[in-house]
């Protein structure tokens, strides 16, 4: 692999990673706010299911300024970065021609996709 795809994938893993910790901290920070101007009116909760359902709560609950909804977002940012950092390391591995990482990434995508996506019935 050249060193110039080498620094790009460098300054994307960097530039995913701060973004993703931004996002999240300004987030949880929200959510933070929320609860303490809220006092205990909604006291925040533990998600569970399925991310999808995980997202769907988040969202109805982001519209009612519930702290758990930006405390969830925050949370699901961390989440889903390392499929994020995987994703672009696919596309730089297509851009290299390096189809076996190409392969295998996408597969692993699959699988981790398909298990968040199922969750954990009950809870």
């Amino acid at each position: 692999m050249s060193s110039r795809l080498e620094g790009q994938r460098r300054f994307i893993n960097l530039w995913i990673l701060r973004t993703s910790i931004g996002l999240s901290l300004v987030s949880i920070l929200i959510g933070l706010g929320v609860f303490l101007a809220k006092g205990r009116d909604y006291l925040p909760h533990t998600p569970a299911g399925s991310i999808a359902s995980i997202i769907v709560d988040a969202c109805q609950d982001a519209l009612s300024l519930h702290a758990s909804a930006f405390l969830d977002f925050g949370m699901l940012v961390i989440l889903f970065t390392p499929l994020v950092r995987l994703g672009a390391g696919i596309v730089a591995s297509m851009r290299a021609r390096d189809w076996l990482y190409v392969l295998i990434g996408l597969v692993v995508v699959a699988l981790v996709s398909l298990g968040m996506l199922t969750g954990q019935a009950g809870g």
